[in-house]
């Protein structure tokens, strides 16, 4: 028997003034007592994090970053909470093991269970950060206000990626193409919703500076956390190419699925002219695409997602990522060249990273990234100066140390009397 609505409505009310009760004893209470520091010494702040999706380093698409924000603010000593808008109870059990239950994870519930949790405990956290256009966009739709004297949590908005400018590159692909003013008509809407916010985060120093030419905001880059992993094999013993990534929805819409169909059709047959056809290419990620799925075949091999990717980082030579179309950054570059497996890559990703050709092997075209995998695929010295380039871009530019000290800098400038 279906239960009347008004009925639902009523007992999760009900359920909310118990929590209620409950967090006051054991959350509002605790705020005088508890012991918890953050990394700069200060009594430990609560934060609450509002995403799309749970931060599960497997969905890919910038949520291993994602994960690596939620760990380094637990290792700092921060209290979290996350709000997943989408998240099955699954996803939920995974995040209990994932952190040991130092995080809080809440039921999603979209934009309702978000206006009930805002009300019921909103102003007990110390900031607010908010990851991509959907969940701010439905943050600002809600126009909370916390009740009585109580000031309402500054808000991070973590701009992750810019979807107005991967449209752009998109269009310019598979059409229409933008105009300019298309384009900035699209890139103002994007941003006007982080208007209120009293910082913005972004992955990489393009966004960031298309950001801050639109908006009055403190922009901090907050890229990813990565540190290298030392003692890989070389050379020699090594076969094979590998792409890791998220593999959802239809080429025109997904980087990662354009990226390897083109690859698949225009790619390998210019590289099978220049080193043969003994290679097999790794596909690994969630694969939720009939496309990708269909290029299945004993050269192609679709493994799905793999959760300890360490072994196919060892035995594979080559890490390509021929994306045409893209923002943000591409984490699963950096992660490669933390791995120690040299990575082909476009113009578009290199530029992303701020990497240049000492780190990565750069090329646009069928024929030159085919020439670009070529070469390293069976030029041994090449190869190791590519691999030891990675190695030291990602020391440079993604060390956690460096990660966690921007994190703590953000959260500072937000926090501090003047800002709030």
């Amino acid at each position: 028997m279906r239960i009347p609505e008004a009925i639902a409505e009523r007992v999760k009310d009900i359920l909310a003034r118990l929590q209620e009760r409950w967090l006051s004893r054991n959350l509002q209470g605790a705020e005088s007592g508890r012991g918890a520091e953050s990394g700069r010494g200060a009594v430990a702040r609560r934060i609450l994090i509002i995403d799309d999706m749970v931060p599960d380093p497997l969905f890919g698409a910038g949520y291993p970053r994602a994960y690596a924000i939620v760990r380094a603010l637990v290792e700092a000593g921060y209290r979290v909470d996350v709000y997943p808008m989408v998240a099955t109870p699954a996803h939920l059990s995974r995040m209990h093991a994932i952190f040991a239950g130092a995080i809080r994870v809440h039921s999603a519930e979209g934009a309702r269970g978000l206006r009930r949790l805002l009300l019921r405990e909103g102003a007990t956290f110390d900031v607010l950060f908010i990851s991509r256009p959907t969940p701010m966009r439905t943050y600002v739709g809600l126009r909370w206000r916390p009740g009585g004297h109580a000031s309402t949590p500054p808000v991070i908005y973590d701009a992750e990626a810019l979807i107005a400018s991967l449209e752009k590159r998109r269009r310019e692909l598979y059409g229409p193409a933008w105009s300019d003013r298309a384009y900035q008509a699209a890139l103002t809407a994007e941003l006007g919703r982080a208007r209120g916010a009293a910082a913005i985060t972004s992955v990489g120093p393009g966004d960031a500076g298309t950001i801050r030419s639109a908006l009055n905001v403190p922009v901090f880059v907050l890229p990813h956390s990565v540190a290298a992993r030392t003692g890989t094999p070389g050379f020699e013993g090594r076969q094979d190419l590998l792409f890791v990534g998220r593999l959802a929805g239809p080429a025109p819409y997904s980087p990662n699925v354009d990226a390897v169909r083109w690859f698949a059709a225009e790619v390998m047959p210019a590289l099978d002219r220049l080193i043969g056809s003994g290679y097999r290419v790794h596909l690994v990620g969630w694969v939720k695409s009939p496309e990708v799925q269909s290029l299945a075949s004993h050269r192609i091999v679709v493994h799905g997602v793999v959760e300890d990717l360490r072994s196919l980082y060892d035995q594979c030579r080559l890490f390509v990522a021929p994306t045409r179309f893209a923002s943000g950054i591409p984490l699963k570059v950096i992660e490669a060249m933390s791995e120690g497996i040299p990575c082909v890559v476009t113009t578009l990703l290199a530029e992303q990273l701020d990497a240049s050709k000492a780190a990565l092997a750069i090329a646009d075209g069928a024929s030159h990234f085919a020439e670009a995998c070529a070469r390293l695929y069976t030029d041994a010295v090449a190869w190791e100066a590519i691999r030891d380039g990675g190695f030291a871009h990602v020391a440079r530019a993604f060390s956690p140390f460096a990660f966690k000290h921007r994190l703590t800098e953000v959260l500072d400038h937000v926090t501090r009397p003047e800002a709030v």
